[in-house]
């Protein structure tokens, strides 16, 4: 029996230690790690999208490859925060956001999952990406909604002196580069990120590839994505950029914008002009049931699944609403919710009443509240109103501060946060993540 044992420890040691052999830490976050294996996987699905989309990666490769660990930190750092919030992505959320891409490139979603294992891409990794941007925009959304708090004073100054916003609807495809500084640089720190953000708009300006600089040396959160911004309409344009972005020219650089974040350069790549557009807004009830130590997502679910019902069977939403509802303040008013503008609610609860017929009653949904079922009750067309007027601008100055206070909380995450990477030879076994998160600093696993 003795010899037995002997034998399954020989044998557990040799696996575990090959098995660590094989898929080398890289990186340590907290009580994670980043392998070697993981790392290689998703730079092989990175190039595999510039291979789909015909693209070239970048020509630097050294700074690529820190570029995408930086990447994976910064989700896993993410991924960390959800999982110790009680932050979770239900499987039904996926197939909902894959539902709304694939009708937007009007494919079934059957057809749409053949596309994505026909161009070569893992279905089952592609899924797991996608759970994480998820989690992440998540995440955000919730930063934004606690740190960015805009005042009554604030949105009259807005409507005051920037009216034009409610005449036009410019459009701007927009992307941004960041080098990054510490939470307290040094001088030296500054004239370094300095000189290197001059560097790069002088590439810039000598005929290199503003996405690919981005991809090469931006430290913002969507590097790997060029610094692509999308288009925004200027309402949604960072806060930062206005003041250059009527002096810059479509295809032209700004000038470098200094923040205590570090030094931004943003990129006019197109610009639409576009006519008013009325705004429809939705009058909406609905009943909120929470969760908690009793309360499971089944029973939830099926509470909710029973008001409907005696709903339906003749009895007041109203009535069911004061006496069954979590959410205090509408269920005095027999659940209703005041007028609203497309983009006031969470996502869930914008798909539901984007799908809804009026006066029909939504199954059970999950948002980040609880459980609900609401019912539209009606629809309005409204021409820029007072209070339409005032929601733009709440939005704007929200959306214009976003990027920014984004940018600082994933510094913040960082600092907060035991990160070592982890020599291959082992060189003193490890490097400790210096404050500012330098990638001049950074092991890359192939340079060695």
């Amino acid at each position: 029996m003795k010899y037995i044992k002997l034998i399954i420890f020989f044998v557990l040691f040799n696996t575990t230690a090959f098995s660590k052999i094989l898929d080398q830490a890289i990186v340590i976050i907290e009580n994670d790690v980043i392998t070697q294996i993981e790392y290689q996987k998703r730079l092989r699905f990175i190039l595999n999208q510039y291979q789909l989309t015909g693209q070239q990666p970048p020509q630097d490769k050294e700074a690529f490859y820190k570029q995408v660990l930086d990447h994976m930190i910064n989700k896993r750092l993410q991924m960390q925060f959800a999982r110790n919030n009680g932050l979770e992505i239900k499987e039904w959320m996926i197939d909902k956001s894959m539902e709304n891409m694939a009708q937007r490139a009007n494919l079934s979603l059957t057809e749409f999952r053949e596309k994505i294992i026909e161009s070569g891409v893992n279905y089952s990794v592609y899924r797991e990406n996608l759970k994480e941007d998820l989690i992440s925009r998540e995440i955000q959304r919730r930063v934004i909604s606690e740190r960015i708090k805009i005042s009554e004073k604030e949105i009259d100054e807005f409507i005051e002196h920037q009216s034009h916003v409610f005449k036009e609807n410019n459009e701007y495809k927009i992307s941004l580069i960041l080098i990054s500084l510490p939470e307290t640089p040094s001088i030296n720190e500054k004239i370094s990120a300095k000189k290197k953000i001059d560097m790069i708009k002088d590439k810039f300006l000598s005929g290199e590839s503003f996405a690919s600089l981005a991809r090469n040396y931006s430290d913002s959160g969507n590097a790997l994505d060029g610094g692509d911004l999308g288009w925004r309409k200027i309402s949604e344009v960072p806060e930062i950029f206005l003041s250059s972005l009527e002096t810059v020219g479509k295809g032209n650089v700004s000038n470098v914008i200094e923040t205590l974040n570090g030094f931004y350069l943003f990129f006019l790549e197109d610009k639409k002009e576009m006519q008013n557009v009325e705004i429809e807004e939705r009058k909406v009830r609905h009943i909120l049931i929470k969760k908690n130590a009793i309360v499971t997502d089944e029973i939830a679910e099926n509470k909710l699944k029973e008001l409907k019902s005696r709903i339906e069977n003749g009895e007041s939403f109203a009535d069911l609403a004061k006496a069954y509802s979590d959410d205090t303040m509408s269920a005095a008013s027999g659940g209703e919710l005041d007028w609203s503008a497309p983009g006031t609610f969470v996502p869930q609860f914008e798909d539901k009443i984007d799908q809804l017929p009026i006066k029909k009653i939504s199954e059970p949904f999950l948002s980040q509240f609880g459980w609900h079922i609401l019912e539209v009750l009606d629809k309005r067309k409204q021409d820029n109103t007072e209070i339409i007027k005032r929601n733009m601008a709440r939005k704007y100055l929200i959306s214009g501060r976003s990027r920014e206070v984004i940018d600082a909380w994933l510094i913040e995450l960082k600092e907060k946060n035991f990160i070592k990477y982890v020599s291959e030879n082992k060189k003193k076994n490890s490097r400790t993540l210096e404050k500012n998160n330098s990638l001049k600093k950074r092991w890359d696993p192939f340079s060695e």
